[in-house]
């Protein structure tokens, strides 16, 4: 086998021209780069692809006079509309002193000598019955009692304690 030799290329030397147009071309192209980029990030330019074309309308400058503007006129005054009246609100669904209830307890209501089930029955009053609440409330064996005065079937007046459970508020 037969040795090769390799010979070492000389280089020719670059001319003054093609050392000076290199970094010229790179720099042109860096600043082209950065210029798209630019209008691309702030919204400016075509979009990629596309060309503007400049408008075929010319741009006309012109003088005009201002238009007098014309007066302003005075606003009416507004009538102040009148406030609602008021709509009185029915009364209170509670039971309170001095109002009128009617017995919902449909087998009868006892009525007792004093507030609370240990005291003794005094008399039943039918369901639908109406009385009058004279006092109370308190509090026992787990109701609120309240004293009421009822038409007896003699025509007098009876009173005793009821559990405001079997009382609706007012008369019907």
């Amino acid at each position: 086998m037969t040795e090769r030799r390799y010979q070492v290329r000389q280089r020719r030397p670059r001319s003054a021209w093609v050392s000076l147009l290199i970094p010229f071309l790179a720099i042109l192209i860096t600043a082209g780069v950065f210029s798209v980029a630019a209008d691309r990030l702030t919204g400016q330019g075509a979009p990629f692809g596309q060309e503007t074309t400049p408008s075929s309308t010319p741009t006309v400058a012109t003088t005009s006079t201002p238009t007098p503007e014309p007066p302003t006129p005075t606003p009416l005054p507004t009538p102040t509309p009148e406030p609602p009246t008021p709509t009185p609100l029915p009364p209170l669904a509670v039971l309170q002193v001095g109002t009128e209830a009617t017995v919902n307890a449909e087998s009868g209501l006892r009525v007792r000598s004093g507030p609370g089930t240990s005291f003794d029955p005094v008399t039943t009053l039918a369901a639908g019955v109406i009385v009058k609440i004279i006092d109370g409330p308190q509090r026992a064996d787990t109701y609120n009692w309240w004293k009421i005065q009822f038409d007896t079937e003699g025509g007098g007046q009876g009173d005793g304690w009821v559990a405001g459970d079997f009382l609706d508020p007012g008369a019907g």
